[in-house]
């Protein structure tokens, strides 16, 4: 309500969109471009406004989402300044965009304390003096741009990243890196101001090798002669490697692919996932998969996060850029949100927003318990929410995806039981004109024909069928399901906990649907976008039902 109440909105965007007369907990995370880590908890994971035409100066009242990781405020009128102390607002913020606005007045130095930064854009506005040095020592940062600003002076020198001269362009008064040669005045005033910054990062460097040395030197005294050990500095963070562990060839801080994948989610260290989990305790562990094995972590800012650490053993390089192609690029309400990922040495790990429900075929085969919370409005639920994402992955608009392995292992849920599409690595991803630079690391294909798509199709039908009937997938046929007879007369019978509850014929309706999505021949299925309409159609019927079942039991 803070930053809405600070901002003017012309085209009447927040003012529609954002209404407070529902107080229930998370009713902001159905505001438009808002997301939230829990669909039932207050807690903003994004805010995306751009393009809005929204007036006024940096709304502060950011700084009550303590949780946010993104903001794009982009191609708006914002003017004033930015924030002094903008790292207490945002200090958690992985992305910012605060491009095509109206801000001006200095970079603030105190940006540089937003340490987890991995994109940075606050090009078009009409910002001036020098760029902060300080901001060189964003280790994370591998998207910077303040072009078109009226900025001076040398540009920082960064410690893990080089940015090109757009980056930098039309400012007349910068120079220095990719830019023209500084003249005598900058570059002594850019030497007083770096010998600083080298300064603090050499004392610390140096007095935690120090350290570490000496913790080594007492406890196993001198090192073999066959031995030498590497100091690697990580921010302020140090590991001791010995050489026959480091990676042979060139380092993979220099991979260009790498770099394209920093762009599209943030990388974390090794280090910071192994304290996580308590260096991967099997305590911590709650899911072994084909990839490898899950583990449930609370990570520093408060976060509780799923870190899956891929089989070292296994050539899986394909899966895990895969994975960050799609679910690190696309955002939808019922895709599994990628966090982070780690590429150091032989490790291959991503970090996904932790659903404590876990997945849906552990809730179908357990236990009846654990089933009977399942009731049929709820599996409604859940097969409108991944109806829903297809849809959208195959018709995205500038994106066509595929998923290829649908199943209820890979299909989470929340804690408000809303279904989250996750286990993209044999997705397929098809070529269109708008699509992201970013995602030219993975293998796009020119286009898909419909048969792939029906694949999505027939394996949708599939969990279908599994949840109306509780029998494994492995079980389940095209052949084995026969709704020529009004009856039942097939060993594939309905679950018994959703008959003789008043929803029998929404059941059956369901059940012929997916018997259409399991079709032999393939352009006889119908299309997701035929699908969500018939499963949408039914939720909306089974909505009132409930309603009208509440409503008797409380005459």
């Amino acid at each position: 309500m803070s930053i809405k109440n600070s901002l003017e909105d012309p085209l009447n965007f927040l003012n529609t969109t954002w209404k407070f007369d529902d107080q229930r907990e998370g009713f902001i995370c159905k505001f438009a471009g808002i997301q939230c880590w829990h669909p039932d908890e207050t807690r903003v994971l994004s805010i995306s406004l751009p393009g809005m035409r929204l007036k006024g100066e940096f709304p502060r009242g950011i700084q009550n989402c303590t949780s946010i990781t993104s903001l794009d405020l982009s191609s708006n009128e914002l003017y004033g300044t930015i924030p002094w102390d903008i790292s207490k607002l945002i200090g958690f913020t992985v992305m910012l965009d605060l491009s095509s606005n109206n801000f001006s007045g200095a970079i603030p130095s105190d940006i540089a304390n937003c340490s987890f930064l991995s994109s940075l854009r606050l090009d078009g506005n009409k910002l001036e003096g020098p760029i902060p040095p300080e901001i060189g020592l964003l280790g994370r940062l591998k998207n910077f741009n303040v072009a078109n600003n009226m900025l001076t002076g040398p540009v920082p020198s960064f410690i893990n990243a080089t940015f090109p001269t757009e980056s930098y362009a039309n400012n007349p008064g910068l120079c220095g890196g990719p830019l023209r040669v500084c003249g005598f005045h900058h570059n002594m005033l850019s030497t007083l101001m770096n010998r600083r910054v080298q300064f603090a990062c050499g004392f610390v460097t140096g007095w935690s090798l120090f350290t570490v040395l000496g913790i080594y030197l007492f406890f196993f005294g001198l090192p073999r002669v066959n031995k030498m050990f590497l100091f690697i500095k990580k921010r302020t963070k140090v590991m001791v490697i010995d050489e026959n562990e480091w990676p042979r060839g060139e380092e993979v801080n220099n991979d260009p692919k790498v770099s394209k994948m920093e762009k599209i989610v943030t990388r974390m260290s090794f280090m910071e996932l192994s304290t996580a989990t308590m260096n991967f305790s099997q305590d911590n562990e709650i899911g072994n998969g084909m990839l490898g094995k899950v583990y449930k972590a609370l990570v520093p800012n408060g976060w509780t996060v799923a870190i899956k650490r891929f089989h070292v053993s296994e050539d899986l390089e394909e899966e895990f850029v895969s994975e960050i192609t799609t679910l690190g690029s696309l955002r939808h309400p019922n895709l599994v949100p990628l966090i982070g990922f780690c590429y150091e040495r032989d490790e291959r790990i991503l970090v996904y927003k932790y659903m404590p429900n876990g997945n849906l075929h552990e809730w179908l085969h357990s236990t009846d318990d654990k089933a009977r919370l399942l009731d049929f409005p709820l599996r409604v639920k859940i097969v409108l929410g991944i109806a829903k994402a297809l849809t959208w992955l195959h018709d995205g608009g500038n994106f066509h995806v595929v998923h290829g392995n649908i199943s209820t292992q890979c299909i989470l849920l929340d804690e408000n039981f809303d279904p989250k599409l996750s286990n993209f690595w044999e997705a397929t991803l098809a070529k269109t004109n708008d699509i992201d630079s970013n995602l030219s690391l993975f293998p796009i294909v020119e286009s898909i024909d419909f048969t792939t798509y029906k694949k999505d199709v027939y394996r949708f039908g599939v969990v279908l069928l599994e949840l109306l009937t509780r029998k494994e997938s492995y079980i389940l046929s095209c052949s084995s399901l026969n709704l020529s007879s009004s009856s039942f007369a097939c060993p594939l019978d309905v679950d018994k906990l959703l008959l003789g509850q008043g929803f029998d014929n929404m059941v059956m309706q369901l059940l012929e649907l997916a018997s259409n999505c399991m079709k032999f021949i393939p352009d006889q299925r119908p299309t997701m976008q035929q699908v969500y309409q018939t499963v949408a159609a039914i939720a909306r019927v089974c909505d009132q039902t409930g309603d009208s079942e509440i409503q008797l039991h409380s005459d």
